[in-house]
């Protein structure tokens, strides 16, 4: 049998035998979720991980609207069949719990990893209805050609690069798989926006009203939720409701702790990271890179470009002669770093 754990419509839990270690994980969240405690830590990505205690109705409003955002309504008797291979100590991998038992999906789950392999859903076609990942195991779903498993994928957790984005893009057109990317935080129970691929505007989920103050950072109203105007750390640009629903929209500018005050101008790495990406994704072959400030004695601070992987000068020079006319948010110089620190939810600690 497949090493699944799984979640049925009627909230029983099925699982491949023998247990495996993985599964206490997903048994302890289904735990706090029938104790009344639903509980969950921040990924540790901007901090030391901090618990947060929800309630019950803070849980359902966010699977509520999870559910009409993306229109995943049973047909015909059929339930809705949901995939993760997110791990259980983060909010995502828990919320998919929880959604599972509050909106009655089948969920099934796969060892929490970097390269999952999913197992065909008991669907008429074999698809899942909904799933997520974070954008690592979306590159691995790509290249292992198990992207059209699915009806609909959330990416979350954590950007994704401009490479993979056009990669993703053109195999979901080919197989018809909608492709969204998330945004929210554990503060707000996931995402409260999403965005399709290809679009830079977030479009918020209902129930959620947002706003900037002076510093440009988002505002989050949530009462729904238990969140009541949260001021994030996130610099958004507003854009407007939505067909004059409430949904409103916005684009995401960066964080103001990232922000890069080189030579008396505020530099978003967000930004320069979208105009790196097809400059230099050719030539770093698929390693992990970030765009941080460095401190310097001219500028203040400089831009810099932290790529994983081993010291190479040619790679370097490529790279510095291909981003040379990038102008004053160009990066001014390169660093290598041999491997990434990571949080327990798989998140790189920009350094």
């Amino acid at each position: 049998m497949t090493d699944t754990w799984r979640i049925t419509a009627l909230g029983a839990v099925k699982q491949g035998q023998p247990p495996r270690d993985w599964h206490a994980g997903f048994d302890a969240a289904l735990d706090l979720w029938r104790q009344g405690t639903p509980r969950a830590e921040t990924s540790g990505s901007t901090g030391a991980p901090q618990p947060h205690d929800f309630t019950a109705q803070a849980v359902r409003a966010s699977a509520e609207s999870t559910a009409v955002h993306f229109g995943l309504q049973p047909q015909a008797g059929e339930a809705i069949h949901a995939w993760s291979a997110l791990p259980p100590s983060g909010t995502g991998g828990r919320m998919m719990v929880w959604r599972a038992l509050v909106l009655g999906w089948e969920l099934t789950v796969s060892p929490p990893s970097a390269s999952p392999t999913v197992p065909p859903a008991d669907t008429a076609d074999g698809r899942y209805h909904f799933a997520v990942a974070t954008p690592m195991q979306a590159t691995h779903l790509l290249d292992s050609g198990q992207l059209p498993r699915f009806h609909i994928l959330l990416l979350g957790g954590a950007p994704v690069s401009a490479s993979l984005e056009q990669r993703l893009i053109h195999t979901a057109g080919l197989s018809k798989v909608k492709l969204y990317h998330g945004f929210g935080m554990t503060e707000t129970l996931t995402h409260i926006a999403t965005r399709a691929l290809g679009d830079p505007a977030y479009c918020t989920l209902p129930g959620i009203d947002i706003a900037t103050n002076e510093a440009g950072a988002m505002v989050v109203h949530a009462p729904e939720r238990g969140v009541h105007h949260l001021v994030t750390r996130d610099v958004i640009e507003l854009l407007h409701k939505t067909n004059g629903a409430d949904a409103q929209e916005f684009t995401w500018l960066g964080r103001l702790d990232d922000v890069i005050n080189s030579g008396g101008l505020n530099l978003h790495p967000a930004a320069i990271e979208a105009e790196l990406g097809p400059r230099v994704s050719a030539l770093i072959s698929g390693r992990r890179w970030y765009v941080a400030g460095r401190k310097d004695s001219r500028l203040g601070h400089r831009v810099a470009l932290v790529l994983e992987g081993p010291k190479d000068a040619a790679l370097e020079e490529a790279v510095m002669n291909a981003v040379s006319d990038m102008g004053l948010s160009r990066p001014r110089s390169l660093e290598f770093i041999a491997h990434f620190e990571e949080t327990n939810t798989g998140k790189v600690r920009r350094k």
